[in-house]
């Protein structure tokens, strides 16, 4: 077997020269090699290097990597040495959790690659016939196998849940075709019964039961060889070069429970993570809030995330509750009235439903925030009712506060950090500001690269490593990783907040 070869950084340039076995394995390694009839111990989990060791380690179908059609789309891959950097990065906050359910079931290790070829890793790609999400589900299959696909969340669209949906379906497909494992990804593109139409068809002309003989449609048999034509580059066949991003063997996202009705804006802003990487990590929500009648009522966050929202929920557990349901419009309703009677804001009712105006038609459905007893949490208003900018604007040197701003919205639309910009205004991140009040903006901004002047916090950017942001801040990699309590070799996620100076 080979070896991989990387270098330090972020994204290593990878020379693919085979594989090795991983430390920990084989017999040498083993403490419990003793002699027949004795009880042995279970193996220990070997550890690797990195995950891509860790993947390499399981594939199983070597015996067609050699196959011409492998080769042809081994060719198309030469062509694109950044395939995997891009895709990868993609794949980086999900990709252990899906190798770690692999393992658990002892599959071959080829499967983690389906959605590189499916959907390139895209969890909000969908096909000209609405097969959604990385493994590319339709919404009957997806709800077949158990995934939640509505209004509130698609399952189809959430790497883990749909991965747990797709090996179950693959292991279908494994036991429908006698454990041919090119037959189950066949069927998994182009569904069992036109494989088993292109095997009644074979049988016929009396001739063996051969995968790259079938008569199947042209992107099944360019879909199964991409697979192994991914896996052989793993696997080492063949001197190219491809750039991995080093991703470590360990899982990048730890669960937090939210409870139903749970805003997701609230949530990044007590874990100190942009609203949008909050969505990147958790893409099966379709609403800004949790299901109000269930599950999913949970979030997956990057660790350090994950303990700050932990910790802010175990002080207030009510803190992100914003829950909402479903109103039909009756005849002879308005806007306003239905407004009026429920004491919510009615720019609030038209922002969540997407009205320009008041105009309401009976029959149709409106998302209303429920506000029990005590009044609703008015940050949580003002989080329901933003949209989320898709680009920053340019930082003036003050802002007049406008109605229905909050301190954390203005920071959001300027990318300031929120703690800077309240300092510096002499108030809190929670207080209540009022239209009309202006906030000192410019000194807050610093560089305008996520962190300011006076502000002890960087906001990590696309791209991003610890040792760039320590050169950047002219400080040592061993000093952000002390004050941070980091391994040079962990995970960072654009959003995630950076100490850069010595806390006081």
């Amino acid at each position: 077997m080979n070896e991989i070869v990387s270098e330090p950084g972020p994204q290593s340039a990878v020379r693919v020269t085979g594989l090795s076995s991983p430390p920990g394995e084989g017999s040498a390694d083993s403490l419990f090699d003793l002699a027949p009839g004795h009880i042995q111990a279970p193996d220990r989990p070997p550890r690797y290097t990195d995950l891509w060791s860790r993947i390499s380690a399981g594939l199983r179908l070597q015996e067609y990597y050699a196959r011409p059609e492998v080769r042809e789309q081994l060719r198309l891959f030469a062509g694109r040495p950044d395939y995997f950097k891009l895709v990868g990065e993609r794949a980086r906050p999900f990709l252990h959790n899906i190798v770690q359910q692999i393992d658990q079931r002892d599959l071959p290790m080829e499967i983690a690659l389906i959605p590189f070829v499916e959907s390139g890793f895209n969890p909000h790609a969908q096909s000209p016939k609405a097969a959604t999400g990385p493994w590319q589900f339709m919404a009957a299959t997806g709800r077949s196998l158990g995934l939640r696909v509505d209004e509130w969340f698609d399952g189809r669209r959430d790497p883990i849940q749909a991965t747990t949906a797709a090996l179950d379906y693959l292991e279908i497909q494994r036991q429908r075709f006698q454990d041919n494992w090119l037959l189950a990804f066949a069927a998994y593109n182009s569904g069992p019964a036109t494989v088993n139409r292109a095997l009644r068809a074979t049988a016929a002309d009396g001739g063996d039961i051969d995968f790259w003989e079938l008569s199947l449609p042209t992107e099944t048999r360019i879909h199964v060889p991409r697979i192994l034509a991914l896996a052989s580059i793993l696997a080492g066949a063949g001197e190219l070069e491809f750039a991995l991003p080093a991703i470590a063997d360990e899982a990048a996202l730890q669960r937090v429970e939210v409870g139903v009705g749970a805003s997701l804006l609230l949530a990044a802003e007590l874990a100190g993570l942009e609203p949008k990487m909050l969505r990147d990590l958790n893409p099966g929500f379709r609403q800004w809030w949790t299901p109000p009648d269930g599950g999913p009522n949970y979030l997956n966050l990057p660790m350090k995330n994950a303990q700050a929202l932990r910790l802010a929920l175990q002080q207030a557990p009510d803190a992100i509750q914003v829950n909402a349901g479903r109103y039909r419009i009756q005849s002879g309703d308005t806007l306003s009235g239905i407004a009026r009677t429920r004491s919510i804001p009615i720019e609030l009712l038209r922002s969540r439903n997407d009205l320009s105006g008041d105009l309401i038609v009976a029959g149709e459905y409106l998302w209303i925030p429920k506000i029990g007893p005590e009044p609703m949490n008015q940050l949580a208003a003002v989080a329901l009712a933003e949209p989320i900018a898709p680009f920053p604007e340019a930082t003036p040197a003050l802002h007049t506060v406008r109605p229905g701003d909050s301190l954390w919205a203005i920071a959001r639309r300027y990318r300031l950090n929120v703690d800077a910009l309240a300092r510096e205004n002499g108030i809190s991140p929670s207080d209540i500001i009022l239209p009309g009040q202006r906030l000192r903006l410019l000194a807050a901004a610093g560089n305008g690269a996520g962190t300011s002047a006076k502000s002890d916090f960087y906001r990590i950017l696309p791209g991003d490593s610890l040792s760039r942001i320590a050169a950047r801040f002219d400080k040592t990699l061993e000093e952000i990783l002390f004050w941070n309590s980091l391994k040079a070799d962990e995970l960072i996620f654009p959003g995630q907040m950076l100490r850069v100076a010595p806390p006081n």
